[in-house]
């Protein structure tokens, strides 16, 4: 598709992931032993509109409360990688957005989301469900944040909730919506762009962390919901890059990440 431009946007670096959690070997969770991960949100700059791929991490103040032994929390994104000053650089605000797509509803996907009122939301059916349900119930925790679901309902967001039997969709000419079902979460969304230089790119999110989670065989991460699904989505995803000669780009994947080119110093078209 001519006239696209995808900008890579990062909203900081996780610096206290367990290394079991990334790619699950069955041995105990040692806290010690950590690795360093980049968090990646996507502005698609299409003819037919805007495109965000996740609104970036929640903010500091909703999801963590300090205490004497844990001052600050692990999980900081500098100023300069939140979502509204990103926007910003790249000349844009959040009423500019047609779209938002959220790959999934966890605590560093979905941090700005309240403030897409004039965007369509698209996400999983079932994620949003099951968010709304351990809500209501009082029982909705980490990975997902209360404070962050309270806003969007305040903000009466234009959801676009993808069930589970709608496998796809073709959001604009070249842009492709996956519906991958549950595995990393309740609900997963991936995107494909056919751009006419960088060649096609799938956008897969947390549905699998890195290329080591592919395989062969698929190396289930520590955290999943859904074992059988995850296998499955490693699948498809395979499929899908082979069908389209598409490049995966993963959810975490800290290799992958030091050799893409952020937005700040150009783009992919």
């Amino acid at each position: 598709m001519k006239g696209v431009k995808v900008f890579v946007m990062r909203s900081g670096i996780i610096t206290d992931m367990p290394r079991e959690m990334l790619i699950s070997t069955g041995a105990p969770v040692d806290p010690e032993d950590v690795v360093q991960l980049p968090i990646l949100s996507y502005l698609i700059d299409h003819p037919g509109g805007l495109i965000l791929y996740d609104a970036g991490h929640s903010r500091e103040e909703r999801y963590f409360t300090p205490t004497e032994e844990k001052a600050r929390p692990a999980w900081q994104v500098p100023y300069e990688d939140e979502l509204p000053n990103q926007l910003k650089r790249l000349g844009f605000t959040f009423e500019d957005v047609k779209y938002v797509v959220c790959s999934h509803l966890h605590i560093d996907h979905t941090g700005y989301l309240e403030h897409f009122k004039n965007s369509e939301i698209i996400a999983s059916d079932a994620e949003f469900s099951h968010m709304a349900k351990m809500h209501a119930l009082g029982k909705l925790e980490y990975p997902y944040v209360p404070a962050d679901f309270e806003e969007w309902l305040r903000a009466g967001l234009n959801w676009r909730l993808l069930e589970a039997d709608v496998r796809e969709i073709r959001l604009l000419e070249g842009v492709r919506i996956f519906n991958f079902g549950p595995g990393h979460s309740f609900g997963m969304l991936g995107m494909l762009l056919e751009l006419e230089k960088t060649g096609n790119v799938i956008i897969i999110s947390d549905a699998l962390y890195c290329a080591e989670n592919m395989g062969p065989p698929v190396r289930l991460p520590g955290f999943i919901v859904d074992n059988d699904g995850y296998i499955r989505t490693a699948e498809r995803i395979t499929q899908l890059a082979a069908e389209y000669n598409a490049e995966i780009w993963y959810g975490h994947d800290m290799k992958q990440y030091e050799g893409l080119v952020l937005m700040d110093d150009g783009y992919y078209s």
